[in-house]
């Protein structure tokens, strides 16, 4: 049996919660602890996943267009990495875009994907399937679960974050917001930030992403041959 663990981590993209300890994506073994509560911010500088949120701060329903592009790690049948003829890694382009259903109610309007960046490239973090400014960032009023529903918000003056220009780095959260705004298309403007791995506590009972990205790499060990 020939596993690809690039499909395998890519199948395992994942939902992130608002109030995670509560029910939400991990169980609270798995969870960043300190004295006074649970504080994953970020995955951190020891864990190779970039995190991206979206939050829905406005009394619609909301459905975000997330799209990274990177350079993926290329592959002969057999699973093994292709080199050129310098005997360099050969790297592909590809792109991911994940929909992201909100809603204006508090344990719905906040809600995340997580990608790994060990193997692969994150080069670009943006919104709309192209990460062009004619595509639309989000969908506002429209009933969710992946449909391209309701009035579509453009992605113009909100450019993708790019890691040549120091961006965003592995280890990092992205985080889109969507304001209610006046004066605008839809009434919903939107908005990007970032919170660096070094916001992330450096001392933790048990260190969430790092257990959670050990689970991947022993799942990927248990399907090779």
């Amino acid at each position: 049996m020939i596993v690809n663990r690039k499909r395998i981590l890519a199948s395992l993209v994942t939902l992130w919660a608002a109030g995670c300890g509560n029910g939400g994506l991990f169980n609270t073994s798995f969870l960043n602890t300190l004295s006074g509560g649970i504080f994953p911010l970020t995955p951190g500088p020891r864990a190779a996943f970039v995190l991206i949120r979206v939050e829905n701060n406005t009394n619609f329903a909301i459905e975000f267009v997330v799209t990274i592009k990177e350079m993926v790690l290329s592959r002969d049948e057999d699973g093994n990495p292709l080199v050129d003829e310098d005997q360099q890694f050969i790297f592909t382009s590809e792109t991911q875009t994940v929909r992201l259903p909100t809603t204006a109610g508090q344990k719905g309007n906040d809600i995340g994907v997580l990608f790994p960046c060990r193997e692969s490239i994150i080069t670009e973090i943006g919104l709309g399937e192209n990460l062009l400014p004619t595509d639309a960032a989000a969908f506002v009023g429209g009933e969710g679960a992946g449909e391209a529903t309701g009035f579509g918000i453009p992605c113009a003056g909100l450019n993708p974050l790019r890691a040549d220009r120091n961006n965003f780095d592995c280890g990092d959260t992205v985080v889109f917001q969507a304001v209610s705004s006046t004066g605008v298309a839809g009434g919903v403007s939107l908005q990007s930030f970032l919170l660096p791995n070094s916001e992330q506590p450096s001392r933790f009972q048990v260190d969430t992403f790092v257990t959670y990205e050990q689970f991947i790499e022993s799942q990927v060990r248990e399907n090779e041959p």
